[in-house]
Formats: structure tokens, sequence, C-alpha cells
């Protein structure tokens, strides 16, 4: 393993920690009495994955919502540890560290263009690379532990947020990826 990939992994690793670290008061949360009520603990439609809940979770506009996706990490929610709180809260974690990771490439991918783009050619160079990956890191790190996070991940009802955010980031990196390899994604 290449010394800037060693350091890339270790990056990776530190933003998760630095996340789960930061976040785990949320895990003491419990269900709120504002949106969770309805959404979940008076809510029968979303608990399970059998075929009639899935047919309600695709076809629901709950609380004004289509969210078929959320409700289904819910569901998932649901049959790994029933209505406690906890798990609800374990998994909002899980899916912002994760969302933290991808942002990390989102902003070596941009970071990585941008040097490019100056006449830097940072496949090159290693210390560019290390460069790139360290700011990158910082990058990732304001994303993960602001404080605007802290609503997506401590309060239930906000599950959508963070798969939204997710299915962006991932967005983001397929196009980046594309335009990167000269494919048919290119927006002019």
């Amino acid at each position: 393993m290449t010394r800037t990939r060693r350091l890339g992994l270790i990056l990776v690793v530190l933003i998760v920690a630095v996340t789960l670290v930061t976040f785990l008061p949320a895990l003491q949360g419990q269900f709120l009495n504002w949106d969770d009520a309805t959404l979940f603990t008076r809510n029968i439609g979303y608990r399970g994955l059998g075929v009639a809940l899935l047919q309600w979770m695709f076809t629901t506009t709950l609380a004004g919502h289509y969210m078929p996706i959320t409700w289904l990490t819910l569901g998932l929610n649901y049959v790994l540890g029933g209505m406690n709180p906890w798990g609800y809260h374990a998994l909002a974690l899980l899916l912002h560290a994760t969302n933290a990771v991808l942002f990390y490439l989102v902003a070596g991918r941009l970071l990585a263009a941008a040097l490019a783009r100056s006449g830097h050619h940072v496949a090159s160079g290693a210390g560019d690379l290390g460069n790139v990956r360290v700011g990158a890191f910082v990058a990732a790190l304001v994303f993960a532990i602001h404080p605007q996070r802290v609503e997506s991940v401590a309060w239930i009802t906000e599950r959508g947020t963070l798969v939204s955010g997710a299915l962006y980031l991932i967005a983001v990196l397929g196009y980046l990826r594309a335009a990167e390899s000269g494919g048919a994604l290119r927006w002019r």
C-alpha cells in the first residue's frame, strides 16, 4: 500500500471516529413530542418490511412527505430493534458518518480537479495528492461536526435529510467520475 493510500485510509478512519465521538450523546435521545408521535410512536405503517408495509412505504405521503427510501431505513430499524429509540439514533449516526466520508471523497475530487486546472498534475506528485487528501479531510470534518448537522442526526424525524444527503453525494461522485473520464455526462 502506498504512502498516500495509507494516508487516505487513516483520514477516512479519523473522519468516522470524530463524527461518531462528536454525536455519541445523540444515542441517549428519545422520541420527541413533535412529529415523532405522528410518524413513529402511533404509526404502524412502517413497522417491518412485509409486502403490505412496503406498499404503504411507497405510496404514503404521511405528514405531506413522499419518502419511500427513508421509510425503508426506518422499517429496517424496526425489524432490528423494535421501538427502541437507540437503534434509530444509531442508524442516523452511521448514516451521518457515511455522509462525512462521501463528502471527503467529493471534496478530494474537487480539490484535485482545481489543482489540475491550475496546471498541477496531482497523480504525478505524491505531495500534491497528500495535500489534496488533507484538504478534503479538513472540509469533511467541518461538514461532519458543523452544528447544523445536529438536527439531522439527533432528531429521528430528520432521517430523510441523511438519506437524501447520501444519495446527493453519491450522485455528485458519479458525475465527477464521469466528467474526469470524459464520459457522456457533461453539463455545458
